[in-house]
């Protein structure tokens, strides 16, 4: 996407309500050939599939419009998703029901050159433009790409090291003068969706409730629709619901067995709800410690309950056994995404809930989970 400054009163009539519309997208991509093409929503769920006819493509979906989410073109014959040295996909704003895209294919980089029917990305694309940080970021994004290959594909010295890692502190430091000039237009602009994008973007990195509170308040309520204000307010929500002092969560995943168990069956325990995964080498070395807390207090109305993150399960199934987990294990699943939840980023990670299903304390690791222990249960 690309950069801004002008006309928010025609942005805000169009984005006031986001609302379910059927939308026809279609255009040209240069050298994709007959190649699919797949829409994907702002969580890269697919919506549809099509198969381009020497780059020329149609495709008529329901979608929401207004929010200014993203949405995405993946052409799956240039790259998977994720992080890449190619760009398999391009990203865009819907904001009226007849889209048009021109993009061209070079390199197996997929590049958006024009989108026609997106009032709204042509006001984030006005302001973004006019960002005095992005030309400084671009001249220096070449010589860190220089040095990081010199130093990962040529020779890993201390030299070469040292490039990469002043290259580096200089991008960090001028996405730093980004963000804050970005920050700069919210007073001016508090009715901007365009604007709250480009903030949120930050601002949804952090778990500091006050922080966000404080964000969210910055913006007019006409444009609290936005999708990424809505998801910073139910991150919000979220990290509130899982504060020492609140009652935990609920949830249903199946265990070893298959069987479906949830977390309020537990209630009268001491429930330590452990996030772990086989692969998490942090997570290994904690295992011994909760294994040793689990012996000495099993006895006293506790116990563990773990919740892995594998995404295979034969991985699960080994680890608990090579560990020696003898508590109650369950398998995380894409439906009940009990690591959204609990807002789990890194693991291990845990919550301690008292027989009343209160959380009483969070992420107690080596001796503190043996201080709190010892502390909560007598």
């Amino acid at each position: 996407m690309r950069k801004i400054l002008l006309g928010f009163s025609l942005l805000l009539a169009l984005t006031a309500n986001a609302q379910i519309k059927k939308v026809t997208i279609q255009g040209e991509i240069q050298n994709l050939g007959n190649n699919e093409l797949v829409l994907l929503n702002v969580d890269q769920s697919v919506i549809m599939k099509t198969e381009a006819h020497n780059g020329k493509f149609k495709i008529v979906a329901d979608m929401e419009i207004g929010d200014m989410r993203y949405y995405y073109l993946h052409a799956p014959s240039l790259g998977k998703l994720g992080p890449s040295m190619n760009r398999p996909v391009i990203s865009f704003f819907v904001c009226s029901p007849e889209i048009e895209i021109q993009a061209t294919v070079k390199e197996k980089n997929m590049t958006l050159t024009k989108l026609k029917g997106s009032s709204c990305s042509d006001e984030y694309n006005n302001i973004y433009d006019n960002l005095k940080a992005n030309k400084a970021i671009e001249a220096a994004t070449k010589p860190y790409n220089e040095a990081f290959n010199l130093y990962n594909n040529v020779a890993k010295t201390p030299e070469n090291m040292a490039k990469l890692k002043a290259a580096g502190d200089k991008l960090d430091k001028l996405f730093k003068q980004k963000q804050e000039e970005i920050t700069a237009l919210i007073p001016k602009h508090r009715k901007s969706m365009p604007v709250a994008v480009m903030a949120s973007l930050y601002t949804m990195s952090t778990d500091d409730v006050p922080k966000m509170e404080t964000f969210l308040k910055e913006f007019d309520p006409s444009i609290q629709n936005c999708y990424y204000l809505k998801q910073i307010q139910q991150k919000v929500n979220r990290l509130k619901s899982i504060a020492v002092g609140q009652q935990a969560p609920d949830f249903e995943l199946k265990d070893l067995d298959g069987k479906l168990v949830n977390l309020t069956s537990f209630k009268g325990k001491y429930v330590l709800l452990d996030f772990w995964a086989s692969w998490c080498g942090p997570c290994r070395k904690e295992n011994p410690t909760v294994v040793k807390a689990y012996d000495n207090y099993k006895a006293k109305d506790f116990t563990v309950l773990g919740v892995s993150l594998d995404a295979k399960e034969a991985d699960w199934r080994k680890a608990v056994q090579e560990d020696g987990m003898p508590w109650v294990q369950l398998l995380n699943d894409k439906k009940a995404a009990v690591n959204s939840l609990y807002e789990i980023k890194a693991i291990p990670a845990n919550f301690l809930i008292n027989p009343k299903g209160k959380i009483i304390a969070t992420n107690l690791r080596g001796p503190a989970l043996e201080q709190a222990l010892e502390k909560f249960i007598k």
